[in-house]
């Protein structure tokens, strides 16, 4: 095993992150926290790096955050900074990411091989690249549950176990998601006894959400669209790119990982259009570039965009400039709507995906056909469309039946 200073290692981590371009006072923060990890190693009699130790000073930090002893932002910063230790300790530099929600602790090899394993053989039973993604996040978020909530390994698990993560992961998650959280943990647990990996048949202990309930899918009317986008501040750099975005979502009904996939290439200016290839089921799809669209994106590339040589249309404004999370847009669409007074109830929808609901609605009313409808929307199937018919509320109530011919007569009362 590599042994150095922990000294030596924080020399090393301040020269490998100095082409990311921090701002200055991050690096001073940075610093600061590795000076608190320094006096963390020396209370443990520890002068070489240790990442057991490190995660643990990471997880006496949360517990001092959950007991409102420090900040949240001082909490993150010591992550933050470990992670860059450890990254460099292990590869020798730092490349800047956003930190996933397991990142509070390190899971063990074999739970790590175990993740792996699963992931190929979501590739092999052909699962698409969004289910792929939430099915291993709910892997890693069950195994790190089994490794630091419950200490225990894979073998020694029981029915109640499962049922207790249950509760424990719906802090994490919306309740009208918690239905695809189910179904990831359900083909894990499956994998886990096809593979022998458990000897119980766990995800018999998994409820079921039972039979998927017909909702009127959420939208904004047209009044609701003009206070939003109102409410954006575009005098301001980040105002530029905000404005941009969710002007995108509204007249294109992009999803929210196309936005931000967004390459610079794939505005064609001359042509008045937007080519792209989805992220959800790679299919192509070309839509016309609006002129209110091609002007905010030409305000925002024009005026506010950071330089930066990446490829995307829209960047982090804090350094380093890299490409947005689909986190960040639900960020912005709740901030944006928060400011505009819009959909504050805790049972609302916020993010983007509520967008493309609008536009979906606002073509049904205009009597376009379901088939344009999923064309625009880039559906893989019409019958993925099927769903915004709940909201052409006129043409449904004149569905509904009347008593007409239906003869009601009073009942004797027993």
């Amino acid at each position: 095993m590599k042994v150095t200073l922990l000294t030596e290692l924080i020399v090393q981590a301040e020269e490998a992150i100095k082409p990311i371009q921090h701002s200055s006072s991050t690096v001073y923060q940075y610093g600061l926290a590795w000076n608190e990890l320094v006096l963390f190693f020396e209370l443990h009699n520890c002068s070489y790096f240790s990442g057991d130790l490190a995660h643990q000073f990471v997880q006496e930090s949360k517990e001092d955050y959950d007991k409102g002893l420090i900040k949240e932002w001082r909490y993150k910063l010591r992550r933050r900074s470990v992670h860059i230790l450890l990254e460099v300790y292990e590869t020798g530099n730092y490349s800047w990411k956003v930190q996933s929600r397991d990142a509070d602790g390190a899971l063990s090899n074999e739970m790590k091989q175990l993740c792996i394993d699963y992931s190929n053989s979501l590739i092999q039973f052909g699962k698409g690249k969004g289910t792929r993604r939430l099915y291993q996040t709910i892997a890693r978020q069950f195994l790190y549950y089994v490794q630091k909530e419950l200490n225990k390994d894979i073998l020694g698990l029981t029915f109640n176990d499962v049922r207790t993560f249950i509760p424990f992961i719906s802090n994490n998650y919306q309740a009208t998601s918690m239905r695809s959280v189910l179904s990831g943990l359900r083909s894990f647990l499956r994998f886990l006894y096809k593979a022998e990996l458990s000897k119980k048949e766990l995800v018999l202990a998994v409820p079921s959400s039972g039979s998927r309930k017909k909702t009127v899918v959420p939208t904004i009317t047209d009044h609701e669209e003009h206070q939003l986008l109102q409410s954006i501040n575009r005098s301001t750099f980040l105002g530029k790119r905000n404005y941009a975005m969710i002007l995108i979502a509204l007249r294109t009904g992009l999803r929210s990982s196309d936005i931000i996939s967004l390459r610079l290439s794939n505005i064609e200016w001359r042509n008045k259009t937007i080519s792209i290839v989805q992220q959800k089921n790679r299919k192509p799809l070309i839509l016309p570039l609006l002129p209110d669209v091609g002007n905010a994106l030409s305000d925002y590339l024009l005026n506010a965009r950071p330089e930066s040589g990446l490829p995307y249309v829209f960047l982090r404004f804090q350094s380093p400039h890299t490409k947005l999370s689909r986190s960040a847009c639900y960020s912005i669409s709740r901030s944006v709507m928060k400011k505009a007074s819009l959909r504050q109830s805790d049972d609302q929808r916020k993010g983007f995906h509520i967008f493309r609901h609008s536009l979906a609605a606002k073509m049904l009313s205009q009597h376009i056909p379901l088939p344009v409808i999923s064309n625009s929307l880039g559906h893989e199937s019409i019958s993925s469309s099927k769903v915004y018919l709940s909201t052409d509320k006129k043409h449904l109530k004149a569905c509904a039946l009347s008593f007409k011919g239906i003869e009601v007569t009073q009942g004797e009362l027993l």
